[in-house]
Order: C-alpha cells, then structure tokens, then sequence
C-alpha cells in the first residue's frame, strides 16, 4: 500500500492568481486614491475662487452703494475711484475722518487700495483679472480668481448699483 502525500506549498499556479488579484486590488486602490485627491484640489481651487468672488463682492459693494458720487472708472478699465464722504467704512476697514479718495486697483494678482495720497494697502490676494466698467448708475467688476475651473470661465461679473446717487436724483438730493 502506498499512500500519496502532498508537499506542503502552493503551486505556482495558485501563487500567480494570487499575484493577479494582489495587482488587481492595489491598481484599484491607486485609481481611488487618485480620483479623491484630484476631487479634492478642484474643491479647494472652487473654494479659494468663491472666497477671493465673495470678498471682492463684499468690498466693493459696501464702498459703491454709500458713495454720493459716481465712481470714476479709468479709460482701460483697471483702476476704480471711489470717492467717500467723512464718517464711513474706508477700503481698509476704517472710519475717515474726513472725505476721501478710494482708489482700486490690481497689482501683481493682488486688489490693492490707496486711501487719498497714502501708499496702497493689500485687500486681497489670488485675482488673476480685475476689470471695472460704468453704465449710467451701474458699475460692472469683473473678476477672475486664479485657478478658476473652466467652466465658469474666465471671469466673474458683479453688477452694483450706486444707490446713493440713484436715491439722490430720485428726491432730488433731499
């Protein structure tokens, strides 16, 4: 009587499988990874886009709608004066004293501010593209975050109404 044993191991077949469905799993693994991490910089470039757009927003609404006059816009479109009277929120967050002269502008991919003579004040960094233009008694900014997806384009339009100066024709200054 003689009794067969088996060695002990695996076969090379079984080691091969083995070795297929190990590579199998750590390319799927790699693919995963890589779809989260490329979702992830995209969400954080939206972010980044949406926070320079909200403050841009922000910014430029406070100082347009309390100005009585309206904005002087440059031939180009680069520059925005705002002029403001006494006792309200400048561009650099504080109160004047007396009127003064909000110029904008982009320098450098950053919004930059110059209250009357003083040297510009950095509001804002991460704006690839800022262009101001006026219609009657609406001013129109474009602005282009850096690293905007593709499918906003390249710029975002905010359209504000200067209600000061609409309020001021519409009662006569009263």
């Amino acid at each position: 009587m003689s009794s067969q044993s088996r060695s002990q191991g695996y076969t090379l077949v079984e080691l091969m499988v083995a070795l297929a469905a190990g590579a199998f799993l750590l390319a799927g693994v790699s693919l995963s990874y890589s779809a989260i991490k490329g979702t992830i910089l995209v969400g954080k470039e939206l972010e980044n886009a949406q926070e320079v757009i909200r403050y841009t927003s922000k910014v430029f609404t406070r100082s347009i709608k309390q100005t009585p006059t309206l904005p002087v816009v440059a031939a180009d479109g680069s520059t925005i004066t705002i002029e403001q009277p006494a006792g309200v929120i400048t561009c650099n967050g504080s109160v004047s004293a007396a009127a003064v002269s909000e110029l904008y502008s982009l320098v450098d991919n950053n919004l930059q501010c110059a209250l009357g003579a003083a040297p510009a004040e950095r509001l804002l960094t991460g704006v690839s593209q800022l262009n101001f233009a006026i219609d009657n008694n609406l001013v129109t900014i474009k602005v282009g975050p850096e690293n905007l997806p593709t499918q906003f384009g390249n710029t975002i339009t905010i359209d504000i109404a200067v209600s000061n100066v609409i309020l001021n024709n519409a009662f006569g200054g009263a």
